[in-house]
């Protein structure tokens, strides 16, 4: 398969004279691979300064892998997996964790039944990152700074275009695949945690990180999330949808986590944050339950807006945390805040 200009610019939501330009793709529409093609989101908004690096890397990558670095809920994973939607381009998805082992990735020895006898044998099943270098895939490793710094270092030569030897599989040697791709996610730069909210992630190995091109994915503006909650909710009013990311936003301010981080004197700092997802979810529910409350005269919760919240975010906190929240919604929605029993205990 090789990638050939055959998608319009217009599938990334570009407009006006670009709007026709051919972008590569893989052509076909029922190439072999197509099962590991992401589901396509339609409504999905993309960052011009984050989609033109990442179609560049998979268009010529160069030897190199990249690395999307961003808080948590920015959108360093979605952004990947909807532009491989339109590129049709394969792609195999891993987690990380702090346990780990090469093995997990590239393939073990284990028992299998034949079919056909029903005698048990061993063979060696391919990992998924073998797999992707064998077949041609984006291999894509989620929250890479949970792996530990040896595993890491032991994928060096994949890292920058090697070949990977795999001993117990008799030394079978796999080349990569030209259309082979390596992208990390990660919350930190590989240096450590510094504020305590991302437990288990581990630093890594300077050598490793050299072998990055390197993305910083940041929180969308507020043009841009409403631009994506109105898609998604068109029928809820884009002035409280309007007033739902001006609380988001304040919360992120206050986010130890945020390198925007803006703190007044004496304030210090949430251990949460909304994400787009949560924002999401929060409107979800919240529309959900104010259609609810105004059909029915005895509605359970006296302030549907502060109850959706809960559910989505703040539920996760501890109460005092839970106020300054609540409070801040308070503070953006004014009167339509009414009757939370967090800001106004008794109610």
């Amino acid at each position: 398969m090789n990638l050939t200009p055959c998608v319009p610019m217009s599938a990334y939501g570009v407009t006006g004279n670009n709007a026709g330009m051919m972008s590569p793709a893989f052509a076909d529409e029922n190439h072999p691979l197509l099962a590991l093609v992401p589901k396509h989101n339609a409504q999905f908004l993309f960052r011009t300064e984050l989609r033109m690096p990442v179609m560049n890397f998979l268009t010529a990558s160069g030897g190199d892998s990249l690395a999307l670095v961003g808080p948590t809920g920015a959108g360093k994973t979605s952004v990947v997996e909807q532009i491989a939607a339109r590129m049709r381009y394969p792609l195999r998805k891993v987690n990380a964790h702090s346990r780990m082992e090469m093995p997990e990735l590239i393939g073990q020895m284990s028992l299998q039944c034949d079919p056909v006898t029903g005698d048990q044998q061993t063979v060696f099943a391919h990992g998924p990152l073998a797999l992707a270098m064998k077949e041609g895939s984006i291999f894509l490793l989620d929250e890479a700074d949970f792996l530990d710094p040896a595993v890491m270092a032991g994928l060096n030569a994949v890292l920058e275009g090697g070949a990977l030897v795999l001993a117990e599989n008799r030394g079978e040697v796999i080349v990569p695949h030209p259309n082979f791709r390596f992208i990390i996610t990660c919350n930190t730069r590989g240096q450590g945690d510094e504020t305590g909210l991302y437990t288990g992630t581990l630093s890594q190995n300077l050598a490793s990180w050299d072998r990055y091109r390197m993305l910083e994915v940041s929180y969308l503006t507020k043009e841009e999330e409403l631009a994506v909650l109105q898609a998604t909710l068109p029928q809820v009013d884009a002035t409280i949808l309007s007033t739902m990311i001006d609380v988001a936003n304040g919360v992120r301010q206050q986010f130890i986590g945020n390198p925007d981080q803006a703190l007044q004197a004496g304030q210090s700092g949430l251990t949460v944050t909304f994400s787009t997802r949560t924002l999401l979810r929060w409107a979800r529910i919240a529309t959900t339950y104010s259609t609810a409350a105004s059909r029915q005269a005895n509605f359970p919760f006296a302030c549907p807006l502060a109850q959706a919240l809960r559910e989505s975010l703040t539920n996760r906190t501890d109460k005092p945390m839970r106020l300054v929240i609540h409070t801040i919604a308070k503070d953006k929605f004014g009167a339509a805040w009414a009757n939370d029993p967090v800001v106004a205990p008794g109610v």
